[in-house]
């Protein structure tokens, strides 16, 4: 088994094994028939992005003033909670970012994408789009560092569990446990950690730039915030790191592991898994409709906030009504992943 390094370096270097596979030998979904529909999903509406920066940020700003004037625990917990699916939100709009589907113009997209998106969470949109458009072209196969990723790590990987064994490995994300394990692929994307390497396309002069002023901004503020208030500052900054690596971490371990573990592998619909979820489930872990992941591989050119628009017309469709593979709620994905495969002599972790 390659690692995420092998499978990346070997990628920067042009090579990669004779014997690894490209692409699935499935059955694949035709497209041509939803051409012109997907054609008016796929249109950007940079007035529509503006519009969710605004109200995300608004939003913990809020609830860390309310934490901070408080004071009380109760609200710090609350907090925790907005900052963290207002994180995960970034992480969906920066993966449209990545698709350049946050701006018509191409600059605009990278540079809002970065200073707004990427950089508060510690991404760089240009470094996760060289990976993520990897994962598009190798889904599922040998040449996936996303799941050469969830190989590595193994907890989240190897199913189905015992109720014991799933609820260890849950607490333990949530607890922040695990959370230095996905340094496999963040260090990939992490700017800080490319800065004062070679430029290249992958992290270019512009974003570096960007990425060492944003620093100094935000150092600066914390250095006049914590001559004002030291308690309050650093009790603010450690709720929005502890929220990243406690319940962002439970968070994003659910959502990559329910995009295409578990799933049939038998025909390009059933390789990669849509869910439909709760209410609570969509504010906490899938925002902007990265829980249709199936119609986002099948169309990647249309934004997050149209793929609903998109599953529905999809589903009228006979093909994908008897092939796709939708699982309602992320509750119910845990539950398809602790359900042995039927007719199968012994469960692989991939299904």
């Amino acid at each position: 088994m390659r690692t995420v390094d092998q499978i990346l370096s070997d990628a920067a270097d042009g090579n990669r094994p004779a014997t690894a596979e490209s692409e699935l030998p499935l059955p694949r979904f035709s497209r041509t028939r939803h051409i012109e529909s997907v054609r008016a999903l796929s249109q950007i509406n940079g007035w529509r992005t503006t519009g969710f920066l605004v109200f995300h940020w608004a939003l913990i700003i809020a609830a860390m003033l309310a934490a901070g004037y408080s004071g009380h625990w109760a609200v710090y917990l609350v907090a925790a909670f907005v900052v963290a699916s207002r994180m995960q939100a970034f992480g969906v709009m920066l993966h449209d970012g990545a698709h350049y589907l946050l701006y018509k113009n191409r600059s605009v997209n990278d540079v809002v994408s970065d200073l707004f998106i990427a950089f508060p969470i510690g991404m760089s949109t240009t470094l996760y789009r060289r990976t993520h458009f990897r994962h598009h072209r190798f889904a599922n196969t040998e040449e996936d560092q996303d799941l050469a990723a969830q190989r590595e790590e193994h907890e989240w990987f190897e199913w189905p569990k015992t109720r014991w064994g799933c609820f260890v490995t849950m607490l333990r994300s949530l607890l922040g446990i695990n959370a230095h394990r996905s340094w496999i692929l963040f260090k990939h994307w992490a700017p800080w950690y490319h800065l004062m390497k070679p430029v290249d396309a992958a992290f270019p002069m512009r974003a570096r730039v960007l990425y060492v002023l944003s620093m100094i901004f935000v150092y600066s503020f914390f250095a006049i915030a914590i001559k004002i208030s030291p308690q309050i500052t650093f009790s603010l900054m450690a709720l929005y790191v502890l929220s990243g690596i406690t319940l962002l971490n439970l968070i994003n371990r659910v959502r990559a592991t329910a995009e295409h573990l578990g799933t049939e592998q038998t025909h390009e619909l059933n390789a990669t898994r849509t869910v439909i979820p709760n209410l609570c489930e969509r504010i906490m872990i899938a925002p902007h409709g990265v829980n249709y992941h199936l119609e986002h591989h099948l169309f990647p050119s249309v934004p997050g906030c149209n793929l609903a628009k998109l599953h529905n017309e999809l589903m009228q469709d006979e093909e994908f009504r008897e092939h796709a593979h939708v699982t309602k709620s992320y509750a119910g994905v845990i539950r398809e992943l602790m359900t042995p495969r039927q007719n199968d002599e012994s469960p692989s972790p991939t299904g």
